[in-house]
């Protein structure tokens, strides 16, 4: 007889059954989806960055590493495995698109093909994988320097083109990273034998850490390298100190040597000249003497004389020539001196050589980030609408619970049918939460995220832990719920369970003591009201569920509209050049002022100013991170406006460069967790350290950013500024003119790399159109879940007051009344709850947009009227659309069956 009372109910409470499983289903989907997605694309990573043994850490060099740099990187702490390489920067002749050129990698960083084999010969080529589009296997590929005078660093030409790879120090298809030539963005990469180098010795070594604590993006892991590579730098810097002296002695040595030489040739050529002059002329007086006397004899002779004395001058004009190409050596030995200072040695991890690893992380993080808060929001509002659901179900079978125990049936076995059917839901919603949340949502938001990376399938991972957690809050929200009800029923003797549970009594509430306005009210607004304060735990219920969606819908549409007003409040209203324009300050004269001219006098340039800039980095507050910061120097303060507006973060009002302190980007200031009057660290390439005094805190939406004035820049770094780089605004600033300028730029010797506005900007976009993409999801699962919200809480309401309805049917209430008795109270709950809603809507964004967005972006706060109404309208329209489904239900009541005596 149980067991047909279990199947009974499964079968007549088809509709209770699969909205409680679809509410547990919604919770564990997401609970499930966003934590599992994290873990599962760093072990996607994990795994491909184990395959090419992707390299810890790298050395990168200016100049070539000599036999003691080697030694020194060879013996370096806590290194396991050190693979020296060569690497070079080329353009594809006749075009602006600049190659990465690499030695074949053998341990570390290995390429995998994906097409063709290994470059074999000096002449053979494997190009990125992106570009198997452009070109095929035996096709040939013309590289250039893409520089005046610059002398290329391969053997050859011309190469052809064997295979196509991918990498995982190149996960990015979009961005592979920034270069001096050609538009300044690399256009691919590709791998050579080392051979097909010129020079024999390496500019880049590939590290392996001996332990790596962990696994990539794990805190354990990324606190070792961070550790380790800022240990390993002051190694590094000694070395370079010493590398440097040592070239500057070497240097000195062989212009020291080079000009006495000189110098003596010089009094040997001016002695020489000076013989061969008189020589010259002694030698036309005899020609003459000899011609008036006609003397064949003489004539001969002296002609003689005149062909050795000719043979004489022709040697010491090339001994001239000689002397003129030893002073150009020794000057571009003294130009070469200058640049020593530009000399580095640095050591980076993956976070800081691998800008897609970086990126790839921060995207993981991020969604680590939503599992950490929307999820528990989410399953409290199906644990709350669950548990009141169970709790009803229980109440709705007190006669038949009074039936069973009079015939003998003990508690246990009464109590077996609402735990059956309580875990039947709780099953049933965890499995396909849990298979969704496995399967399904982690593949839609890797292929949102990774359409831009070198990644193709997802390794999925089974997470007991979550499925684990997923099933016990499901089975606390039904057969807790359940066993709490039918208990606390159970209590009473089966002759009281027989009978229905008297209704809850009635009570003047406080609008019934303000007469005027309760006269004038209608029998049913003043039922309305009564009801409205008699079930106070249903009213709760229904204010709850409904705020709860509601501001989940609001949060996701509002995360949408934050992040989306980024890229116009920074690039338009804050950012307002085209390019920063760098050049090396240290090379010739020459070089510099053609570099320079090349900005100033172009026609295409709206308006430049000159500015010193640098890339250094801080060391993120309580985080082994580093962020990269642009350091900012305007050689002429007062133009820096129509570059770049700085605007004081509280007042609104311009921020003026001070002789005193720095002007500070927001989201840094906040990472630093410092104010205005506090100091912190940058840090140059090699790791010296600078306390840096905050005199400003400037709105800046996206990147970290630093501007002090010439005073200030010389009392922290102990010497002027020397203005290196040009902010340049064109006057089309069009992709293709600011990418025309960027290559006619980088072309001049001196040219060093050019730093894009609109690189920045994609960059920014890729990463707003991922986290859309996830929001859209969460916006749909915020919806369903609003409207399964919407029609089990309608259900239970109807439910409850079937006996009511079937009264006021008898009665000849028409139909549409009989529908705004049950439907007059829910609008006025589902008002109350969307009002909530909002409050609550807009903290919980807040909360969240303090979590999501990047490291380097800011988001501004609150909410858009759209938004808000957007999401009230979607809660609205789910409303009427459970009011016509519920309405059917309404009219189809059974009145005389309702109405029939229990007792």
């Amino acid at each position: 007889m149980l067991s047909k009372n279990i199947a009974r109910e499964f079968k007549m409470s088809r509709a209770r059954f699969i909205s409680v499983s679809a509410l547990l289903m919604l919770g564990v989907f997401v609970l499930i989806g966003l934590n599992a997605t994290g873990p599962n694309m760093r072990h996607t990573a994990q795994q491909a960055y184990t395959a090419e043994h992707l390299a810890d850490a790298e050395v990168s060099s200016t100049v070539a590493l000599n036999a003691k740099d080697r030694s020194t990187i060879q013996n370096l702490d806590g290194i396991k495995t050190v693979e020296f390489g060569h690497t070079t920067d080329m353009v594809i002749k006749n075009s602006s698109h600049a190659l990465r050129i690499q030695s074949n990698p053998d341990k570390l960083s290995q390429m995998t093909l994906t097409k063709g084999h290994q470059a074999k010969t000096d002449d053979q080529i494997v190009l990125s994988n992106q570009l198997r589009g452009r070109y095929r296997l035996g096709d040939t590929i013309t590289l250039a320097t893409g520089k005046a005078g610059k002398t290329s660093g391969l053997n050859h030409k011309t190469y052809t083109i064997v295979g196509f790879a991918t990498s995982t120090e190149y996960l990015k298809k979009d961005k592979l990273g920034s270069t001096s030539l050609g538009n300044g963005s690399l256009y691919g990469f590709a791998y050579v034998k080392a051979s097909a180098f010129k020079s024999t010795k390496p500019n880049v070594a590939r590290l392996a850490f001996t332990k790596t604590k962990g696994e990539a993006y794990s805190t354990a892991y990324e606190h070792h390298a961070a550790t380790l590579t800022d240990k390993l730098q002051k190694t590094l810097n000694r070395r370079n100190c010493a590398r440097v002296t040592s070239l500057r002695n070497d240097l000195n040595d062989e212009i020291s040597t080079a000009e006495a030489q000189i110098q003596r040739n010089e009094r040997a050529l001016t002695a020489a000249t000076k013989r061969l002059t008189t020589a010259q002329t002694q030698l036309t007086a005899q020609l003459k003497q000899a011609q008036a006397a006609n003397s064949s004899t003489a004539l001969t002779q002296l002609k003689t004389q005149q062909q050795k004395l000719t043979a004489q001058k022709k040697a010491l004009k090339t001994k001239q020539t000689a002397l003129t190409t030893a002073k150009s050596k020794v000057a571009d030995a003294r130009a070469q001196k200058a640049t020593l200072d530009d000399v580095t040695l640095n050591i980076e991890s993956r976070n800081n050589y691998n800008d897609g690893y970086n990126n790839y992380g921060e995207d993981a993080s991020r969604i680590d980030a939503l599992g950490k808060s929307f999820p528990a929001f989410f399953f409290l509002i199906a644990i709350l609408v669950c548990f009141t659901t169970m709790r009803r179900m229980v109440e709705e079978k007190r006669i038949e619970m009074g039936t069973l125990r009079a015939l003998g049936y003990t508690k246990g076995e009464v109590m077996r049918e609402f735990l059956i059917y309580s875990v039947g839901t709780a099953l049933t919603g965890t499995i396909i939460g849990s298979y969704l949340g496995l399967v399904t949502l982690p593949r839609i938001i890797f292929r949102a995220y990774t359409a831009n990376f070198n990644f193709s399938t997802l390794k999925l991972a089974l997470h007991p832990g979550l499925v684990g957690l997923g099933l016990l809050l499901a089975l606390l929200s039904t057969v807790l719920a359940s066993w709490l009800a039918a208990r606390q029923s159970l209590k009473l003797v089966p002759a009281e369970l027989m009978l229905p549970k008297a209704p809850v009594s009635g009570s003047r509430i406080l609008l019934e003591r303000v007469t005027p306005i309760w006269r004038k009210l209608s029998f049913s607004y003043k039922v309305t009201a009564r009801n409205l304060f008699r079930y106070k735990g249903r009213m709760l219920m229904t204010i709850i569920g409904v705020a709860g969606a509601t501001a989940l819908m609001i949060t996701g549409f509002g995360i949408r509209d934050s992040l989306n007003t980024i890229v116009n409040r920074q690039f338009s209203q804050i950012s307002q050049y085209d390019l920063v324009a760098v050049y090396n300050p240290n090379a010739t004269q020459t070089a510099v002022k053609k570099a320079q001219q090349s900005v100033t006098d172009a026609s295409t340039v709206k308006r430049q100013t000159a500015v010193y800039f640098e890339n250094v980095y801080a060391t993120t507050a309580n985080s082994d991170s580093r962020e990269s910061v642009s350091l900012m120097v305007p050689k002429t303060p007062s133009q820096l406006d129509q570059y770049i507006k700085l605007r004081d973060v509280s007042s609104g009002k311009r921020s003026q460069l001070s002789n005193h302190g720095a002007i500070v980007s927001q989201k840094l200031a906040k990472l630093q967790g410092v104010s205005v009057g506090d100091t912190f660290k940058l840090k140059d390439t090699d790791g010296t350290a600078h306390q840096i005094k905050v005199a400003g805190i400037t709105t800046m939406y996206a990147g970290h950013d630093v501007y002090m004035n010439q005073t200030y820049y010389t009392k922290v770094y102990g010497h002027a500024a020397t203005m290196n780089a040009y902010l340049v605004s064109l006057k089309k600033s069009t992709t293709s003119k600011v990418n025309d300028f960027a290559k006619q730029f980088n072309q001049h010797e001196a040219a060093v790399q050019t730093v894009r506005s609109q690189d920045a900007k994609q960059t920014i976009t890729n990463i707003l159109s991922n986290l859309n993409n996830l929001i859209l999801v969460l916006v749909l699962s915020a919806s369903l879940l609003s409207l399964v919200v919407l029609y089990t809480l309608t259900n239970i309401n109807v439910s409850e007051r079937v006996r009511e309805l079937s009264t006021l049917k008898v009665l000849g209430f028409y139909p549409k009344e009989v529908l705004m008795y049950i439907y007059r109270e829910t609008n006025i709950l589902t008002g109350v709850g969307i009002l909530v809603g909002v409050g609550v809507g807009y903290a919980f964004h807040a909360y969240i947009m303090g979590l999501l967005p990047p490291s380097t972006a800011m988001v501004a706060p609150g909410l858009t009227w759209l938004n808000v109404g957007i999401s009230v309208g979607l809660t609205v329209l789910f409303s009427l659309v459970i009011m016509v489904m519920m309405n059917h239900k309404i009219q189809s009541v059974d009145m005389l069956e309702a109405l029939k005596s229990v007792d």
